[in-house]
């Protein structure tokens, strides 16, 4: 170089270096600097911050943490709403009176019957009941020999006991509540006081009828003499207000977890969660009454926290869920996201499979997770088509499920719609295709074409579910008593393609 122009570039940069100086000089002299960061500019006095920013800052942090406390919520706002769903339901297509304290199973059947419960399965009859331990007292589970299949999930949808076709009687216990240390039968020591048991009883015919109310449950203060259990079929009549055990996305979301917080006890996991909610109005002992600001915060928050669990739950990846993905690029997910239903593992406990599967799901018990080839049952879920796009209800989709599907027992497809995740509401009344839909048009191979959209193609009227325009939908392939071939994802899945016409 020669040294002309050395001495020109050496120049420059003093010429540089000496303007950042002075600059600094500036910054010194007022002792204003600025940080840029993701949640936007910061501002400090020397090494101190602003107290602008501070102000700002405080509220970023009940925002984030409002917005962290939705999907915290997630499972466990399933059962608090759908206590309360069970009760409206059956009050208003029975006329009973039902009372929290009233021990009773619901029948719940078919399109109408199982309709308010998130992605409910069509093609299997649900028995039902839910109790509140601190109104009830201890209850008693009498279960008859015989196939019935079921669990008894806690406030956070956690198994607390499989039933899995054994006779004997169980005994409900909620938190601090006393019972006989002699009781004929097993214990079953809740952690919350809200609790969920429901079966199914396996098999079809009269024999499987009567024992879907051969269950008896009743309360321990009433075991010398305990009355009739109550079986109530849930059917909804035509101008019936529907509860539906969808979390709401208005202030009652938050008043609910207020009443969860006021009823049950505190878990050790949930401490700082507790701190986060009082902060934001929400404190065990105390009326629920938060300032204008506060319910703006929690409302505002309710919009990012449930986009996010949307996020979570129907856009799965390997870093967040690393068994979630089935295959390469079939387009479809594990909707259980590789759940523990336990919860709490030896070194940490599930939140983002807890959060992923409480938005979109409710119930869960060990069978749903087995890993026994030919037992229990599998969830895949599909939420875009093969170029990534929503499923909208005014497009039609075809799905390939091809020969001898992995499931021992049968298989079935059902939609949903995104909004409530529940059973897509059409003219035709029904959401699902199965391996046991009578007249399932099966091609040369033995494998099935289902198609989605406004319109029947022709001649395919037995193989599609009809979806509504503007409204996008999602899709679960159930597999009953699945085979080594799901587990091994040895079984090809192809992504829901739209058809162009």
């Amino acid at each position: 170089m020669p040294f002309k122009k050395a001495t020109s570039l050496f120049g420059l940069l003093t010429g540089v270096a000496m303007a950042a100086l002075a600059q600094q000089a500036v910054a010194q002299g007022t002792g204003l600097t600025t940080q840029k960061t993701y949640v936007g500019e910061i501002e400090f006095q020397g090494q101190s911050i602003t107290k602008k920013s501070a102000e700002f800052l405080h509220r970023r942090l009940l925002e984030q943490r409002a917005t962290q406390l939705v999907t915290w919520a997630m499972p466990m706002m399933n059962f608090e709403t759908l206590y309360p769903a069970l009760l409206s339901n059956l009050k208003a297509s029975n006329g009973l009176d039902i009372a929290a304290d009233d021990i009773f199973f619901g029948l719940y059947d078919g399109y109408d019957g199982v309709y308010p419960f998130m992605t409910a399965n069509v093609t299997t009859p649900y028995t039902i009941a839910h109790s509140d331990l601190s109104q009830t007292g201890p209850v008693v589970l009498d279960l008859p020999p015989g196939a019935i299949y079921g669990v008894v999930d806690n406030a956070w949808m956690q198994p607390i006991h499989e039933i899995e076709g054994q006779a004997g009687k169980l005994l409900l216990v909620g938190p601090g509540q006393e019972y006989p240390r002699d009781f004929d039968g097993e214990i079953i020591q809740s952690d919350t006081f809200r609790v969920l048991y429901f079966y199914r009883a396996l098999g079809v015919g009269e024999e499987a009828k009567a024992l879907r109310t051969a269950v008896k449950a009743y309360k321990l203060s009433e075991a010398d003499n305990p009355p009739q259990t109550k079986f109530i079929k849930y059917t909804p009549k035509d101008g019936d207000k529907i509860a539906l055990n969808t979390q709401p996305r208005d202030m009652r979301y938050w008043e609910l977890v207020n009443t969860y917080v006021q009823r049950e006890p505190v878990a050790d996991r949930d401490r700082f969660f507790y701190a986060w909610l009082k902060d934001l109005g929400i404190e065990k002992g105390k009326p629920f009454a938060p300032t204008a600001e506060q319910k703006e915060i929690l409302l505002g928050a309710l919009d990012v926290g449930m986009a996010m669990s949307q996020a979570i739950s129907f856009n799965k990846t390997r870093d967040m869920f690393p068994t979630s993905l089935y295959g390469d690029n079939s387009g479809f997910e594990d909707a259980m996201a590789g759940m523990d239903p336990k919860i709490d593992l030896p070194t940490y406990s599930m939140f983002n499979e807890r959060a992923s599967y409480g938005f979109e799901a409710t119930t869960t018990s060990a069978g749903m997770v087995s890993r026994v080839a030919g037992k229990g049952s599998a969830y895949l879920g599909s939420y875009y088509d093969a170029d990534g796009d929503a499923l909208m209800g005014g497009n039609t989709y075809t799905l390939h499920i091809g020969p001898k599907p992995p499931a021992a027992n049968f298989w079935s497809v059902t939609v949903y719609d995104i909004e409530n995740r529940l059973i897509i509401r059409n003219e035709s009344k029904r959401s699902d295709r199965s391996s046991r839909t009578e007249g399932l048009l099966t091609n040369h191979d033995g494998s099935v074409d289902l198609y989605f959209g406004p319109k029947a193609p022709q001649g395919k009227e037995i193989n599609w579910v009809q979806t509504k325009e503007g409204e996008s939908f999602f899709v679960y392939l159930r597999l009953y008593g699945p085979e080594q071939a799901y587990f091994d994802q040895s079984f090809p899945m192809t992504p829901i393609k739209k058809v162009i016409d």
